[in-house]
């Protein structure tokens, strides 16, 4: 098992590439909430764990947080970004 660090802005379509979005626009979610992503992850059957009161290195005078997932090793970030994207609670 390892562990992915998430970021809402991963998967904020209202984020460049520039900005620190990790997916394609067209996959993204508009205003991503942490508490959203954790749940859709749970729903998913992930073991996470939210990190509130951190700054995004590139926003770093902002607070939003992250969320700490376990996931097996063969799992890529980018898979599983993708995947949550999907699934996103609205």
């Amino acid at each position: 098992m390892k562990e992915i660090v998430i970021w809402p802005v991963y998967i904020d379509r209202e984020k460049s590439r520039k900005e620190g979005r990790r997916i394609p626009q067209s996959l993204g979610v508009k205003n991503p909430k942490l508490e959203n992503i954790y749940k859709t992850l749970k729903k998913m059957g992930y073991s996470a764990e939210i990190v509130r009161n951190k700054c995004y290195p590139r926003i770093h005078w902002e607070l939003c947080g992250y969320i700490k997932v376990k996931v097996e090793n063969s799992t890529s970030k980018s898979e599983l970004l993708k995947e949550i994207c999907k699934n996103y609670l609205r």
